[in-house]
């Protein structure tokens, strides 16, 4: 969301393993879990400013800079609505 290029060094099974794919095929970043061949390549990012730069770019183009404020309102909507719902419930209850 910040235009920085990504190493990925792990993810949850099932849950994160497609921000692999979207990084890898966004190509702007990396996976790779050992910490040697890690500092090797990000090495290679930071020596390379072209290639900083277009990743940076592709990042920029894939990110979505306001999404967490986004899914914590919906959130926040969806939380509201259900004790809307409840509260009418609870009142017609005690009618």
């Amino acid at each position: 969301a910040v235009g920085l290029p990504i190493m990925v060094t792990s993810h949850l099974p099932g849950q994160e393993a497609g921000n692999v794919d979207i990084v890898l095929n966004g190509g702007f970043g990396d996976f790779c879990e050992d910490p040697e061949t890690i500092g090797l390549e990000v090495a290679c990012w930071l020596q390379d400013s072209q290639l900083l730069d277009v990743m940076s770019q592709k990042a920029r183009s894939v990110g979505h800079p306001h999404a967490a404020e986004e899914i914590a309102l919906d959130i926040g909507e969806t939380t509201h609505q259900w004790m809307e719902q409840n509260e009418l419930k609870q009142s017609n209850v005690h009618e």
